[in-house]
């Protein structure tokens, strides 16, 4: 009689706390991943969006291994003894700059981190301060035409704001064009039925907007205006009335986000930390490159001369003194193993830190704001949806009151 294979147990989320995550490597974008195959040697099959894939840390690291052959050379020719050199005196020099370095890494690392989390809670802000001033326009059943346009300012206060970050370590000639391909996107009337109608300028509006500084800002000049034209007309409750103060805090939220993005990603650490950083990083690593340069020299030097002795021939084989250069072969392999590991974790993290500090201008470390902007859109269309459409109610209307 044949077995049953037995089912595999699927938990009813009904019932548990938790849902098991995929055991396959998925790593959509920077902020899109799952962390089981982390907790696996199979964190090794993964290079993209690692620091590990980027061309210029293993460039840096041919760099210094060129700097460790030819110092290896020179020492091997040009020293008459090379197992005289006295190698631990270039060791206690970077043993000094890795203390300094240490910690100025550290402080750097940390700042980058909490200056990418700020642009990321500031852009959630954003879009949760959209997604609340349609909750209240919607709730309080005001004019549907009226409402799309102030949901529509927001989105595209959003459009412009991540153009803006984009853009900004362009020159002025590369920005033009990027910039008016944008406003011929936006020009161009989407479908009324889709996410994309929260996209869209109008011409007269395009020509207002043309030449303001702060585009992504003075949108919600707008957003307020058209909030107390509505008040006034009895699309929503009176300026003297705690909703108006409520809607109007949402947008002001909505501009304290921006310059909160805008601060995160133009505010760096000063330049002469980071100059001072850089120095230092590549002068260690040259030092290490040296060091492993002049170890190898004096190394080889020693297992040369043991293989030599095999050939020698001398009268007296008793006098024959065939010793083992294990101390030789030792120290070659600890500074080599020490020689490249902190050159490559140096040079690692401090591109680790350069590219989040800069997440614009970066692939591995960018924050995925379209991806966001898109389920913004969705969100409004599927909320205007639903607001207009309710199941078992008249939908409300703060004017018919």
């Amino acid at each position: 009689m044949a077995r049953s294979t037995p089912k595999a147990y699927t938990p009813d989320l009904d019932e548990c706390d938790w849902s098991e995550e995929s055991q396959e490597v998925q790593v959509d974008n920077s902020m899109s991943y799952n962390t089981s195959f982390l907790k696996t040697w199979g964190v090794f099959c993964v290079m993209h969006h690692t620091v590990w894939a980027r061309w210029t840390l293993w460039f840096m690291m041919l760099r210094l291994f060129l700097v460790s052959i030819v110092v290896a050379i020179i020492a091997y020719t040009c020293v008459p003894d090379p197992q005289h050199l006295d190698v631990s005196k270039f060791i206690e020099i970077t043993s000094i700059l890795n203390i300094f370095l240490g910690v100025m890494l550290s402080f750097f690392l940390k700042d980058s981190v909490e200056r990418w989390s700020s642009c990321v809670d500031g852009f959630l802000d954003l879009f949760n301060s959209i997604r609340n001033l349609g909750l209240q326009l919607h709730a309080l059943g005001a004019d549907q035409e009226r409402s799309t346009k102030v949901l529509r300012y927001g989105v595209i206060s959003s459009v412009m704001l991540i153009q803006e970050l984009k853009t900004q370590g362009m020159k002025e000639s590369d920005r033009k064009p990027i910039d008016a391909v944008l406003w011929r996107k936006l020009l161009t009337m989407p479908n009324v039925d889709t996410e994309n109608r929260f996209r869209h300028l109008t011409k007269t509006e395009q020509d207002l907007l043309e030449g303001t500084r702060d585009i992504a800002g003075q949108m919600w000049l707008w957003v307020g205006s058209l909030i107390g034209r509505m008040a006034q007309d009895g699309d929503v409750p009176p300026m003297q009335s705690p909703t108006y103060g409520r809607i109007l805090n949402i947008c002001q939220t909505a501009q304290e986000s921006l310059r909160q993005v805008r601060y995160a990603r133009c505010v760096k650490v000063p330049f002469v930390y980071v100059h001072t950083l850089a120095t230092l990083v590549h002068i260690t690593n040259v030092l290490f490159a040296i060091t492993l340069g002049l170890v190898f020299g004096s190394s080889v030097e020693g297992i040369m001369a043991y293989a030599r002795s095999y050939s020698d021939t001398t009268p007296n084989p008793k006098d024959l003194k065939l010793i083992m250069p294990v101390q030789q072969v030792q120290t070659l392999v600890i500074e080599t193993i020490k020689c490249v590991l902190a050159p490559l974790l140096y040079q690692a993290f401090f591109l680790l830190g350069c590219g989040i500090s800069s997440p614009f201008n970066n692939e591995d470390t960018s924050v995925p704001v379209n991806k966001m902007l898109t389920k913004l859109t969705t969100d409004l269309s599927d909320g205007e949806r639903l607001a207009r459409n309710p199941p078992r109610w008249t939908m409300p209307s703060f004017k018919a009151v």
